[in-house]
């Protein structure tokens, strides 16, 4: 089993940092919808644009979702196409737990088969990520690194070279799986 390695926000360098800001304007444009936050009283709506850049185009689907509080409206894509077609989906909770809560896609086509996971809680403006091959996921331990996270995270598997990537900016998540 590969290693996982988390690198803090402040040791992501800045060509990193240069690549997740362009993906965060770009789901905003794409989007081109303001982030909800209190839809009605007391709840809590978070935008979701992830992002499937995987280089053999290779649609990426649905494998594990944990939701701690909240849930995704009306449930996570099955299916994320390619760049052209991002995943686009809500996550609604109420206060004061607000959405938290966390997806592996997958590509089962690859050799060895991959995942890619986004854990994040609004409105605490934390998001976590990790990339590597498919296998269980301990929902209370990706808890313990989500809540020790900040606003943007990225991790690259070092054996299969998976990337994942993801920041949140005004309420709206927004990521990319690239291999």
């Amino acid at each position: 089993m590969a290693a996982i390695q988390q690198v803090p926000t402040t040791m992501v360098s800045d060509k990193k940092k240069a690549i997740l800001e362009e993906l965060m304007l770009e789901a905003r444009d794409k989007a081109s919808l303001e982030p909800e936050v209190g839809g009605v009283k007391g709840e809590v709506v978070t935008r979701c644009i992830i992002f499937n850049r995987d280089k053999n185009r290779v649609p990426l689907e649905i494998l594990y979702e944990h939701n701690w509080s909240g849930n995704p409206v009306p449930s996570y894509p099955p299916f994320i196409f390619n760049e052209m077609h991002p995943a686009q989906f809500k996550h609604q909770g109420t206060l004061p737990q607000g959405s938290k809560g966390g997806f592996v896609y997958a590509d089962r086509k690859s050799f060895p088969a991959r995942k890619w996971l986004v854990a994040f809680d609004i409105p605490k403006n934390k998001v976590y990520v990790e990339a590597g091959p498919i296998g269980p996921v301990d929902w209370n331990v990706v808890e313990v690194k989500l809540n020790a996270s900040e606003n943007s995270s990225y991790h690259e598997d070092p054996v299969f070279g998976g990337v994942a990537e993801a920041g949140i900016y005004n309420g709206q998540l927004n990521g990319a799986f690239t291999n």
